[in-house]
């Protein structure tokens, strides 16, 4: 038997056992496992809202069905295409419960798989399938909207889907 010394003191090794340099026993050593944290969002429901009407019209008329305080954003989305840069305003509630994104800027489409779509209305932080149903039945009933569609971000591959997911921080 062989006598090595450590950090935790004195420890015995058996002949078949094999340490490394070291000094670590590597059959009875404990792993350590480490987590990566990705730059992919984590997935998040989203409802599509097809409307006429623009966007700061539509904010009122939310904010009217609801009682919510829906409120233009200081920021925009802005994504960089051949044709330039194209922003996309941005509305949201204070607590932020949830954030009206316009679809569209001029000819430019934020995420071209929901060409369709003229806004995206993303739930806040926390939020799940649950209360993407009850606000797209309560939207469905604003005679201005035409239609409200629940998406899964997992099912919809778009480039731009990051930028609408929900602060993960």
């Amino acid at each position: 038997m062989t006598r090595e010394k450590n950090i935790t003191g004195d420890k015995h090794i058996s002949p078949g056992e094999k340490t490394t340099g070291g000094g670590k026993n590597t059959r009875t050593g404990k792993i350590t496992r480490h987590t990566i944290e990705s730059g992919e969002p984590q997935p998040f429901h989203f409802l599509g809202v097809v409307s006429a009407e623009p966007d700061y019209r539509l904010s009122v008329m939310i904010n009217r069905h609801l009682g919510c305080n829906l409120r233009k954003c200081d920021r925009e989305i802005s994504i960089t295409a051949p044709s330039g840069i194209h922003s996309f305003s941005l509305f949201t509630t204070a607590p932020p419960l949830f954030t009206l994104v316009s679809n569209r800027s001029g000819g430019n489409v934020l995420l071209r798989r929901l060409k369709n779509i003229d806004f995206l209305i993303v739930p806040g932080e926390g939020r799940n399938r649950k209360m993407a149903e009850d606000l797209s039945a309560s939207l469905r009933e604003i005679a201005e909207i035409t239609a409200v569609f629940i998406f899964d971000s997992r099912e919809i591959s778009d480039r731009n889907l990051a930028l609408l997911a929900p602060d993960q921080k």
